[in-house]
């Protein structure tokens, strides 16, 4: 077959049987845990050299004894298996595969490269497609496929594409916590066959995916890779975490899964000449695709925030203005009606809003929420949901359990928001104390669909990134992002 006759990533992913060959008890049967934990109606054929039987499914000697054609098959054998794998799955019908055993290049051997090599060879010989080897390969909510036990299950609009299982799992895992769904993750290990650039043209083109995230550790074929950045940042954000930033990350990229990280300078340039916003962490790049995931675009930097302490207000002005956002007085129309909400001893109306002891009151918290948000002069909003201080006072006043009505009530209100004036209502519930409460505070603000995120740096950084990508979109269309006139945006 010739590499035109080949399925393409869309046809792939057309999947109704499932086999997974390699079934074994050493990880306690981690790959058919993980294919049945949810409901779907993908049918699930196991394989193994021991028969028997797990969760209520056969296990066949053989992949010849499966009594149906496959489309699908994860491998899961020894290494030197894999070829003759490779071959019966071809035979069953799979169109693709995931390659979950490692061995190959990833150990910088030359036998390694020479094992991978004849994979490819294979490949190519029969038209198959494949992720890995070394890999976790797909994981694809709305028809119930994972790659992983015990999980939450919730399809979304993220597409997520990384060189590293480990990332992929850990990138999922969180994002799903804090509400954020995913079309489909890619885990594509040492891409013997399918690479990044063809994953970043096939989620571009993506109906349901609105933003792509990426791990990225190095490139066999770094100009097209370059170019699939920017054809799909042009048509939708893109967010990339790159690894192997320094010497020492470089290495380990090598010996992770063979990649070459390459020249850093040159990955900087490619990422800003194709408008790819950049994360230095996984927690940064789950917060940032959360905003472009669930919020509406901001039309400018200008942020309007809501805290209970005047201290930490400064600091997060500070924060805000080092990172390139904006924090502009609230209107006089705004500050009137503040003035008729908040009538206690220690507040501040100007922006940030202290709100101080009125902050205990769920009425007057939730109206200034809507008077916040109707304000003019932001174009996003922060809210600091200050669980600690909620639970200290709940405490002493013997009312702990109206607390998670509370939150429910001011998340309530931020959807509200959202939806009446059409700007991103982020919500930041600090890792400071009580993490029960805090979990409860957590759950309320996902459930309403807002953005979440750990501390305030990671709130301010990922609209930061959220704010230059649109920017950068819209002067490039020649549509350049309004602001007021007396600001300067720091790009």
């Amino acid at each position: 077959m010739t590499a035109m006759m080949r399925p393409t990533i869309k046809e792939i992913l057309d999947i109704r049987s499932v086999a997974i060959v390699g079934v074994s008890e050493t990880l306690g049967y981690y790959w058919v845990h993980s294919m049945l934990q949810w409901e779907h109606d993908l049918r699930v054929w196991l394989v193994s050299r021991r028969e028997g039987e797990i969760l209520g499914h056969k296990i066949y000697k053989s992949l010849s004894e499966v009594p149906e054609r496959i489309d699908y098959a994860i491998i899961a054998v020894p290494y030197k298996y894999v070829p003759q794998v490779l071959r019966e799955c071809y035979e069953k019908g799979a169109k693709a595969v995931t390659i979950f055993s490692s061995g190959f290049s990833e150990l910088g051997t030359e036998e390694g490269r020479q094992r991978e090599h004849e994979i490819r060879f294979i490949l190519d010989e029969l038209g198959m497609r494949a992720f890995g080897p070394n890999c976790m390969g797909l994981m694809y909510p709305e028809i119930g496929f994972a790659f992983m036990p015990t999980l939450k299950r919730l399809s979304g609009n993220v597409g997520f594409l990384s060189q590293s299982g480990g990332v992929s799992m850990t990138s999922y895992t969180s994002g799903v916590e804090a509400g954020v769904g995913f079309s489909k993750v890619f885990s594509y290990g040492n891409e013997v066959d399918i690479s990044p650039q063809e994953l970043l043209d096939y989620l571009r083109d993506d109906a349901k995916t609105k933003v792509i995230g990426a791990y990225i550790e190095g490139a066999k074929n770094g100009r097209q890779v370059l170019n699939s950045l920017i054809d799909a940042a042009k048509a939708k954000p893109v967010v990339v975490l790159k690894g192997g930033r320094t010497g020492a990350g470089s290495r380990a990229a090598s010996s992770h899964t063979g990649a070459l990280a390459g020249n850093q300078e040159i990955w900087k340039a490619t990422f800003q000449q194709a408008n790819v916003q950049t994360a230095e962490t996984i927690e940064d790049l789950v917060a940032t695709l959360s905003i472009f995931s669930l919020s509406p675009r901001p039309k400018t930097r200008d942020v309007g925030i809501v805290a209970i302490s005047g201290g930490t207000s400064v600091v997060y002005t500070d924060l805000c203005i080092e990172n390139g956002l904006q924090v502009p007085q609230t209107t006089p129309e705004t500050m009137a009606r503040l003035r008729k909400l908040m009538r206690d001893v220690g507040t501040g109306l100007a922006n940030p809003i202290d709100m101080a002891a009125d902050y205990y009151q769920d009425q007057t918290t939730t109206e200034v929420i809507r008077t916040i948000a109707e304000d003019t002069g932001f174009s996003s909003f922060i809210f600091e949901a200050d669980v600690y201080n909620m639970y200290q006072v709940a405490t002493i006043m013997g009312a702990q359990d109206v607390l998670v009505d509370y939150w429910r009530t001011v998340a309530k209100a931020g959807r509200q928001a959202v939806e009446d004036v059409n700007k991103p209502v982020l919500v930041v519930v600090p890792e400071v104390a009580y993490q029960k409460a805090r979990s409860d505070a957590w759950a309320s603000f996902v459930k309403e669909g807002l953005p979440v995120f750990h501390n305030m740096y990671e709130a301010i950084r990922a609209l930061a990134r959220v704010c230059k990508y649109y920017e950068v979109s819209d002067s490039r269309r020649g549509q350049i992002m309004p602001s007021r006139p007396s600001l300067r945006i720091q790009k």
